[in-house]
């Protein structure tokens, strides 16, 4: 095959690749702007484009990296395993904090920590 035919089928793949968009848990299509979200917040729009049944879920899946550590659900402190029982339908936002953005947020001993904002 020559070179220029050979340049135009694999644009042509790398091109089919990033147009199909990417697809979640469910296998649901996401929206770019969905697919481009930050490592360190898990937007409504992005837990909204699956089908989830509490935070835990949504975390588990949208962000397996982030470390398993207890959290807050808007002001009340939260055992990891909690999250669970907070249903998807009330959150609008989830965070993975610094230690940093913790103690400013939760006092001088707070820790890295996951803080759950409920509507």
């Amino acid at each position: 095959m020559p070179k220029a035919a050979l340049l135009i089928v694999v644009l042509a793949a790398l091109a089919a690749c990033k147009s199909t968009g990417g697809t979640g848990l469910t296998g649901e299509r996401l929206a770019p702007q969905v697919r481009e979200a930050s490592a360190n917040v898990i937007t409504e729009a992005e837990i909204r484009a699956q089908s989830f049944q509490n935070a835990w879920q949504a975390i588990i899946a949208l962000r397996p990296n982030w470390p398993k550590i207890d959290g807050y659900v808007n002001t009340r402190r939260i055992q990891y395993e909690r999250l669970q029982e907070i249903p998807v339908d009330t959150v609008r936002e989830i965070r993975l904090l610094s230690r940093e953005q913790a103690r400013v947020r939760f006092g001088p001993e707070a820790q890295q920590l996951i803080h759950v904002i409920t509507k």
